[in-house]
């Protein structure tokens, strides 16, 4: 109690202080409670703009942090009429329903969000929400919350990305802008991923199923059922020179799911690599990268989590996408468009329902679009090689 009253005692003493407060709210009654962490919370009738002149006044006179109440917080946004105010939704459920790559890559949106607007409530479903474990923007909101917006969060930005030059984590950022009728303030491009502790001194998925305890990179050298042109033809042969490059001290692990029977997925059977196709969910895929000294593959979720986790990794695009919708500086990007007339600037995005390549060759293992022949095994192998050449890599020292 003597600590409460001398904190009344300084609250007075920094009112009649002040030369902004004195004369102006002496005669209304103000309580101030001083907590054990250090803040007084500030309790009067008047108003809030008032508290907050009081608030401010004691700030230069007392030896604690006082909580200062925020101002109301306005937001402004384009409409057909001009930019208006508007106040930001104060919980939001945003809806995710694409793939794993997709889902992850939406999280820089996410967080940016949260950093904007921390006041915002945000909540998240998709199919992958192993994604989001320990993600530390997110707060649990019941799906019939009436106070809770729910959005669609979609990418329209890709229709215009082959000339606009856009990166896809932009496009989650104006989708969600638009929706909810705010400006986002962007930090960067990167998605982010979050391991707990604990799941970092696990002992690795490698070491328990094959006893390897040096470093490796994981390797998909798959594909869906519905998308033929993410299919590198040249695994093996990429396999065998990667093993003659690296003497053995840096393995390969294979990994992919095995989809369903309405969408099987297709993976090579290598030989010299280690095989865990099948054999990981979402989070412990997410564990081996970590693990990992780095990702190969096609234009598919493993790069995607290399970027969020700041690790090298080697994208076999060819000339389905465009090149600045998917790429990150720290990583190899071995595509063809500009080299073939079907990709000259932008991707040709077909495959699946979108139609089938226009330019296929013939190759000693068959049929196969021409943008991916021009891609040969060991640029594969050189651009991996590079990281160690350059030192952001040791082929003494395992990952992490």
């Amino acid at each position: 109690m003597g600590r409460i009253r001398n904190t009344f005692r300084r609250l007075g003493d920094a009112l009649e202080g002040d030369k902004r407060l004195k004369g102006k709210y002496l005669e209304s009654v103000l309580v101030g409670l001083l907590f054990q962490g250090g803040h007084v919370h500030i309790h009067t009738p008047l108003n809030k703009e008032h508290t907050r002149d009081i608030a401010e006044g004691m700030q230069a006179h007392l030896p604690v942090a006082l909580r200062v109440p925020p101002k109301p917080q306005k937001v402004a946004f384009e409409t057909d009429e001009g930019e208006v105010e508007g106040e930001p939704v104060r919980k939001v459920i945003l809806q995710e329903r694409h793939s794993p790559g997709d889902i992850l890559t939406m999280t820089r949106a996410v967080a940016d969000l949260k950093m904007t607007y921390p006041e915002m409530l945000i909540d998240v479903r998709s199919p992958c929400q192993e994604i989001w474990e320990g993600f530390p923007y997110l707060t649990p909101l019941e799906d019939n919350d009436p106070e809770a917006k729910v959005i669609s969060v979609d990418y329209p930005g890709i229709h215009r990305s082959g000339w606009s030059g856009e990166h896809f984590a932009d496009a989650f950022r104006e989708d969600i802008e638009n929706k909810l009728g705010l400006k986002i303030k962007k930090t960067g491009y990167r998605p982010e991923i979050h391991l707990r502790e604990e799941e970092k001194h696990w002992i690795n998925q490698v070491e328990v199923e094959f006893g390897w305890t040096g470093p490796f990179w994981i390797l998909n050298a798959g594909r869906k059922n519905d998308n033929e042109l993410k299919a590198y033809h040249r695994w093996q042969e990429f396999a065998d020179q990667w093993h003659h490059r690296f003497e053995g001290k840096v393995k390969l692990v294979q990994v992919g799911h095995l989809g369903n029977e309405d969408n099987p997925h297709f993976h090579p059977d290598l030989k010299g690599v280690y095989n865990l196709v099948g054999k990981t969910d979402t989070r412990q895929l997410i564990r081996l990268a970590w693990w990992s000294h780095g990702t190969i593959g096609p234009i598919s979720f493993q790069f995607v989590l290399a970027a969020s986790l700041q690790k090298p990794h080697v994208v076999v695009a060819g000339g389905k996408e465009g090149v600045r919708w998917h790429i990150y500086p720290h990583g190899r990007f071995l595509y063809t468009n500009g080299a073939l007339r079907c990709c000259e600037w932008d991707g040709c995005w077909l495959g699946g329902e979108k139609g089938k390549c226009r330019d296929l060759v013939e190759t000693n293992v068959g049929t196969v679009p021409h943008c991916f022949e021009l891609i040969k095994p060991h640029q594969i192998v050189d651009a991996a090689w590079m990281y160690y050449e350059g030192g952001m890599l040791n082929i003494n020292e395992r990952g992490i």
